[in-house]
């Protein structure tokens, strides 16, 4: 397929005739037709002292490129930037520029489109500014300037999406937050994050903006608000500290009718304990730090009145609610530099590239250091495993097309992969006739299945998997659930994502609950998640519903319904099931809907007796209580367990898509996918 890419030139006031540099945007595809994909570019004409006197890292660029030979190692490099060469224009020097014949003007070719780079040269010219109308735009803005360290043009945007037009609100502060900690707006990410505080952190409150959030993201998020309370907390302390009993903040406008002889000294307690209750509620809910909700709960039992003399005391509500506000916000930015540190680096990748240790390579040693093996497999880590094709193309789909993939392939070849050393031996002693290693931990049989997976190694997968199960005691457990789910499903391992995802119904699932986990698990799986628990608690209570004669919903009434038969609940079918019962097994599945954790005998027994103890109910009175108990939970438990068995999350296996591709590929062409490959 050929590439074609079109260049246009902006227009006014970027076309002077004596401009001396083009900024070229990323082109943007505009039509894809069979055998041809056609894109178009933006040039600009501008000056180089404009962008030398707006950013030192223009400048630094602009420099070396007009001083030949210079070794200027301070600042970023051009690939740093994404600044990359445009093969387009058949440029050799094998530099970041390339030159625009027709015009005779050098090209500095930038990673930013159209509309940011107007943007930021509207904001260095001497022309009408254009400024970022809506989320998405600003966020890209507040990127590239910080991108190119252009410092007043940052701090210009900033004013005025802060004081003359703000985009961020209340209501978009999540999505706000995930924009700038994906582009490293530590600024940005902490101004977002605490506008986030006068919302719930509930999975139904992100909504679909969840899918959007990456791991780190959400667990810097959470760490931010569990400080942000912590501080508010000390700013509540701070200021009942100062105001004491509220005695010295009436307000001065109260002045009694001439010839009253009251005292109103006496303050009672009613005020400061409305004020307390105040405080209580916005350590919990910050969404009620604001001066009407102030007013509307101390005024919400009418007015004070002086416990001497009766007469009527008004407080200064402002200049009360004011001293709240300036503890709490001292606090915040006491605390700043902390809140800080969780967004720092929230841009960088934290991805592991092979070879890319400066470390030389070291042999792993025995058994896989045999002088007759024809191929050596090098681990992320710097560590060469000497092999043999012929194993690794009889277990693997990927490695058989490879090594017969044409072009050359000399003896010794180094297949450099993403894998790291204990990863690699845990797989290759599958594969030869040496001692096991089996995985030790969930994270390292999770890795284990996924180079299984990447690599098309089906029965080797099949037998890792059988292993695992056999293992006493398991991988997986309750306590590690969510992180194992957050793995599989980054790894797309539906089968153990299925698992995990099953496992964390016995727990709740909130924030708090994931809590560092949080750090495991995508935006996107953790939404898929919640919807799984959505759907197993619907099946789970349409199951229990399912359990009384009547279909209607159930009352709250404790009384039975008719006399209890044991034998009823030996069957498949269970009747007559008592109203508390049925309440007990709803309420257990609103909250953590495993058929463990519903049928848990202990609580059950608990329910039982505080049912009889509360209604001296005769109908559950059983010779033999311990033997009904079991009967009815295994019963209950049996049909849960097979209805959440039909409830699933579909894990997409990207590496089906990536490697079922029926093309024949070059040695090059395959040692470039097995680097570029991404579990």
């Amino acid at each position: 397929m050929s590439l074609i890419c079109d260049y246009i030139d902006f227009g006014a006031p970027f076309d002077h005739l004596d401009a001396d540099l083009i900024l070229r945007s990323a082109p943007v595809l505009i039509s894809v037709t069979l055998g041809e994909e056609r894109s178009t570019a933006t040039d600009f004409r501008v000056h180089k002292l404009f962008l030398i006197k707006a950013s030192p890292v223009f400048e630094k660029l602009l420099c070396e490129a007009s001083s030949s030979g210079s070794d200027n190692s301070d600042g970023p490099e051009p690939a740093d930037l994404g600044i990359i060469r445009d093969d387009n224009d058949n440029d050799e020097d094998g530099s970041s520029w390339c030159r625009d014949r027709d015009r005779d003007l050098p090209v500095l070719r930038l990673t930013e489109d159209r509309d940011t780079l107007h943007r930021l040269l509207t904001a260095i010219y001497p022309t009408e500014v254009v400024y970022p109308q809506t989320l998405e735009v600003m966020m890209r803005t507040f990127a590239a300037a910080r991108k190119y360290n252009m410092s007043s043009v940052l701090a210009l945007f900033r004013t005025y999406c802060d004081r003359v037009a703000r985009i961020v609100t209340t209501e978009n502060a999540f999505r706000a937050y995930l924009f700038a900690f994906g582009e490293g707006l530590c600024e940005e990410a902490l101004e977002a994050a605490g506008l986030t505080l006068s919302q719930p952190q509930t999975f139904e409150s992100y909504g679909e903006d969840l899918r959007q959030a990456s791991g780190p993201a959400l667990k810097a998020l959470w760490k931010h608000r569990q400080l942000a309370f912590v501080a508010i907390g000390f700013g509540v302390q701070d200021c009942v500290a100062e105001v004491g009993d509220l005695r010295g903040w009436k307000a001065t406008s109260c002045s009694l009718r001439v010839g009253d002889k009251s005292c109103c000294t006496e303050m009672g307690t009613r005020p400061l304990e409305q004020f307390m209750l105040y405080t209580r509620k916005i350590t919990s809910n910050f969404s009620m730090m604001n001066f009407p909700c102030f007013v509307e709960i101390m005024s919400s039992q009418g007015g004070f009145k002086c416990a001497s003399c009766k007469a009527p005391i008004r407080l200064n509500l402002l200049r009360l609610f004011n001293c709240l506000e300036s503890h709490v916000n001292g606090n915040f930015s006491r605390m700043r530099e902390k809140f800080l540190s969780f967004f720092n680096g929230s841009a960088e990748a934290h991805t592991t590239v092979p070879g890319s240790s400066e470390d030389p390579p070291k042999s792993f040693g025995a058994p896989f250091d045999r002088k007759d093996s024809d191929v050596i497999i090098r681990s992320c880590d710097q560590v060469d495993f000497h092999v043999h094709k012929a194993v690794l193309a009889t277990a693997s789909v990927v490695f058989d097309d490879m090594f017969t993939a044409p072009g050359p392939s000399p003896h010794d070849q180094v297949i450099a992969l993403t894998e790291d050393s204990k990863t690699l031996h845990h797989l290759l002693t599958m594969l030869y006739p040496v001692n096991l290693s089996i995985p030790d931990t969930f994270e390292y049989a999770l890795s284990l299945l996924a180079a299984c997976q990447k690599y098309q190694m089906d029965s080797t997968a099949a037998c890792i998997r059988s292993l695992l199960k056999g293992r006493t005691p398991p991988l997986f457990t309750v306590q590690n659930s969510f992180r194992a789910y957050g793995i599989a499903s980054r790894y797309h391992l539906g089968e153990e994502a299925l698992f995990a995802a099953r496992l964390t119904l016995e727990r709740t699932m909130n924030f708090p609950e994931c809590g560092e986990d949080l750090g495991y698990i995508s935006g996107a799986a953790l939404f898929q998640l919640w919807e799984y628990r959505t759907e197993c608690t619907k099946v789970a209570r349409d199951c229990i519903n399912k359990m009384k004669r009547n279909q209607t919903t159930p009352t709250l009434s404790r009384s039975c319904i008719g006399s209890i038969n044991i034998g009823k609940y030996e069957t498949e079918d269970i009747q007559a099931v008592p109203r508390w019962w049925h309440t007990h097994f709803l309420q257990r599945a609103a909250d953590r809907p495993s058929p463990k954790t519903v049928t848990d005998r202990v609580a059950f027994e608990r329910s039982l007796t505080s049912h009889k103890t509360s209604s001296n109910c005769s109908s559950c009175l059983q010779p033999d209580e311990t033997r009904l108990d079991n009967t009815i939970c295994a019963a209950v438990e049996t049909k849960l367990s097979a209805a959440i068995e039909q409830v699933s999350i579909i894990v997409v296996s990207l590496a089906r898509q990536r490697w079922g591709l029926p093309e024949i590929l070059s040695w090059n062409a395959w040692q470039v996918r097995l680097n570029t490959f991404s579990a």
